[in-house]
């Protein structure tokens, strides 16, 4: 940022701690499964599979909707959705599962009215089916729905219902989990003694449980409570857990830094640490963390009075927020563009956005009664009327500010129009001086890895013409040779060292076959790649070599030949793997098809590997395929363990120039 080493002594009117507690609400909280949750790999844990028959194309699709439920939740929720119809009529145990996802999605989105239906009816379900533990999944979801929309009294109930449940259940992770709501419950009355209690009673049980990704969800809600050195000290401290394997939550703790740094005036620390925040955000694809972060950028553009530049953060943070249809977003961006509006003189712009901002915020409040505290050692409630008149003080306060503000705006504007008019152009320059030589460092470095998977895929192919086709050919040359040399040789003997030579050069022929379509398959050029997958399959299951099962949703039509080999030529990666270093014996491939992208999600009942120990920057065939996908801007992750098989997740982005021949709905099985 610009203005090194300067520090604004100014009182900062925007609680920016607001919007880190937004972020601790996805970071730890929502409950979709048996264990304590967290998605991307890293956000919600995944569920485990049952193993059984029946349930495994269920358990497949759930799994895929856990792993873009917080990036696409419009796509997860299509997922739920399509498989609630094709469901039983009548209701079944996995139902309430179903459920808690798809109210996962609304809560995600901020639409709390359809969030809280939803729990409510995997609350129903699972009283149906007598299942504890979808049970206190579902008060813990509706105790984090109430506890952001103020009812706290109905919050505290839902968390204590939860818990208890937990305790007797032995689940002590979701029971951490539990007491980290009810520590942001107890912050958000101001309570800190209870929450820093819940907050050190959930790292103790995330502690005991070895999970660092809950141990560091713990250590940032406890800095939040703290506005100090302190608070510098556990956030820190997450920072150091979180850089080992959870980026998700290395993006909360840059955010709570910048936080921190920002209400103590450090604006240049901060906008440091907003800037780490976003960056980690862009890498795991988490557009509602970026939003945050940006957000944070902005204020400290806004508080340096750079205010071209905060309002590019600002409209930034406001297209992502579009994008998401995310209410919390929406809010926070039009506070803080009416507010930059208001700095800079624009007094119409200022009270149209701050206009959008009231009538999403009465929309937000509207959706239930709000600000009922609820204080176990509490008998009385004077706490109600003391916030109340907070609340009075704290608008009448707002309000003065607003007017000394526009004074000074007016003053401000008339005398320094011209000094901004050259700092914009400069800034600018700047700018677009830093975006040319990201642009050129970005385009060395996917040619540099593009160079690399080409040398290595050559390499590859020189092995298999040497060790395959050259000793064919070898023994062919032999056989030819001895006729030649050797006169004295039978006919009988000429003839058999000739069948021999001729022998050889078919099995070189059909080497050559091999190869050239591991290269290039005729048949996804001419046919498409549902149909070359086919033909793979069948191949496969043919073989013995194990038992592939693939299915395809909304992908009846024609994608770009780049997409098609690339997909093709992973899943002929993946099923190399499974086959000789994962020793498996059943392969399952989902390819789906919506308007973001393509997702695909292989798993294998192999003997997994430890993903923290494998080479991932070697010259394998796994860094090949991460260098294919990354260079289409696509993702991969992978969720393995020892003994337990391996998942592998790819997402790839499609062009819009690019859409399929042939959109239509439906679903292929093969």
């Amino acid at each position: 940022m610009a203005g090194a080493a300067r520090i604004r002594k100014s009182k900062i009117t925007f609680p920016l701690s607001r919007l880190l507690f937004h972020l601790f609400f996805l970071l730890m909280g929502i409950v979709i499964c048996p264990q304590p949750s967290f998605a991307n790999n890293e956000i919600i844990r995944r569920s485990e599979s049952t193993g059984k028959n029946q349930e495994h194309n269920l358990d497949s699709l759930f799994k895929i909707a856990l792993n873009i439920v917080y990036s696409a939740p419009d796509s997860a929720r299509m997922i739920i959705l399509n498989q609630i119809e094709q469901g039983p009529r009548e209701d079944y145990p996995e139902l309430a599962r179903l459920l808690n996802l798809l109210g996962a999605t609304y809560h995600i989105q901020a639409d709390y009215k359809q969030a809280l239906y939803y729990y409510y009816q995997a609350l129903s379900k699972a009283i149906n089916f007598n299942d504890s533990t979808r049970l206190a999944d579902a008060y813990n979801n509706l105790g984090k729905v109430n506890l952001k929309i103020g009812n706290y009294k109905e919050a505290f109930d839902s968390f204590m219902k939860a818990l208890d449940v937990y305790n007797k259940n032995q689940q002590y992770g979701n029971a951490a989990s539990t007491h980290n709501n009810l520590g942001l419950l107890y912050h958000e009355l101001n309570n800190s003694e209870k929450a820093v209690d819940n907050f050190r009673i959930a790292l103790a049980g995330f502690e005991a449980l070895g999970d660092s990704i809950g141990m560091s969800a713990a250590l940032n809600n406890i800095g939040l409570t703290y506005s100090n050195d302190s608070a510098l000290f556990y956030f820190n401290k997450a920072a150091e857990i979180n850089k080992r394997n959870n980026l998700y939550g290395l993006g909360i703790s840059y955010q709570a830094r910048g936080n921190f740094y920002f209400n103590i005036g450090l604006t240049d620390e901060a906008g440091d640490n907003y800037e780490k925040a976003r960056t980690v955000a862009q890498a795991i694809k988490q557009s509602y963390q970026e939003a945050f972060a940006i957000l944070g950028l902005a204020h400290v553009a806004l508080a340096e009075n750079q205010l071209n530049d905060a309002l590019n953060f600002a409209n930034q943070a406001l297209t992502i927020a579009r994008e998401m249809d995310n209410k919390v977003l929406l809010n926070n961006a039009f506070e803080i563009i009416s507010r930059i509006y208001e700095e800079m003189g624009d007094l119409r712009q200022s009270i149209e956005f701050y206009r959008e901002y009231a009538q999403l915020k009465d929309e937000l409040e509207n959706q239930t009664i709000l600000h009922q505290i609820y204080n176990t050692e509490i008998s009385t409630l004077t706490e109600t009327n003391a916030l109340q008149q907070l609340q009075i003080e704290k608008h009448m306060l707002k309000q003065q500010q607003k007017n000394n503000l526009l004074v000074f705006i007016i003053v401000v504007f008339i005398l320094g129009i011209f000094g901004f008019s050259l700092l914009y152009f400069n800034v600018r320059q700047r700018q677009q001086s830093r975006l040319q030589q990201t642009i050129i460092n970005l385009n060395e470095k996917k040619s540099r890895v593009a160079i690399e998977a080409e040398i290595q895929e050559r390499q590859r192919i020189g092995r298999e013409l040497h060790d395959g086709l050259g000793q064919m050919l070898s023994v062919a040359r032999l056989h030819i040779s001895t006729i030649q040399q050797k006169e004295n040789l039978t006919e009988y003997r000429k003839k058999e060292l000739l069948e021999a030579a001729i022998r050889s050069v078919d099995e070189a022929f059909d080497e050559v076959r091999n190869i050239s379509h591991n290269l290039a398959p005729s048949l996804l050029s001419e046919k498409g790649l549902v149909e070359a997958i086919k033909t793979l399959s069948n191949h496969i299951n043919k073989s013995g070599q194990l038992n592939m099962h693939f299915e395809t949703f909304g992908l009846n039509g024609s994608l770009d030949n780049l997409i098609e080999h690339t997909l093709y030529r992973a899943i002929q990666e993946l099923l190399n793997n499974a086959i000789k270093h994962g020793k498996a014996s059943s392969f399952n491939l989902q390819l789906i098809r919506d308007e973001a992208g393509i997702t695909l999600m292989a798993e294998d009942n192999g003997v997994g590997f430890n993903y923290n120990e494998k080479d991932f920057n070697g010259n394998g065939g796994i860094s090949n395929l991460r260098s294919r996908i990354e260079n289409l801007n696509g993702t991969i992750f992978f969720d393995t363990m020892i003994d337990r098989g391996t998942i592998v997740s790819i997402v790839l982005p499609i062009n819009p120039n690019n859409e399929l021949r042939k959109a239509h709905s439906g679903a292929y099985s093969g």
